[in-house]
């Protein structure tokens, strides 16, 4: 199990999501501790785990889409990969969308820029600064 394999895999698990939303309300999934791309992001100083090793779904409005983000009480999530496109202005729900848009775009924050969870010498860069 790779970061590169996620996007299958969500794309799996969207697929049902789809046809049984209830299925998976809170779904998440975890790179595993086996996979070569983990790495212990744990914060010696706060003693919380930071690295985004962990995929979630995010809906803005009616669009869904998928982000990783860190296993904290207050996550450190990445950008979001959308699944679904971006809703046309003129739909019901568009002002909704935006500000639920707005809101998720404002919870990211060291890892703005990232679709995918940084490699370990990138994170250790971003928590050293």
């Amino acid at each position: 199990q790779r970061i590169s394999d996620a996007p299958d895999v969500v794309m799996a698990v969207y697929s049902i999501h789809k046809q049984r939303p209830s299925l998976l309300k809170d779904w998440y999934g975890k790179l595993s501790k086996d996979s070569p791309d983990w790495y212990d992001g744990e914060d010696d100083f706060v003693g919380v785990d930071t690295a985004p090793l962990y995929i979630a779904f995010v809906e803005a409005g009616a669009r869904v889409g998928y982000r990783w983000e860190s296993a904290n009480d207050v996550p450190n999530p990445c950008e979001v990969n959308w699944l679904d496109p971006e809703p046309h202005r003129e739909c019901i729900g568009y002002e909704e969308y935006t500000e639920e848009l707005q809101e998720i775009e404002g919870q990211v924050d060291i890892y703005r820029g990232f679709h995918q969870p940084p490699t370990e010498e990138q994170y250790t860069r971003l928590w050293a600064a």
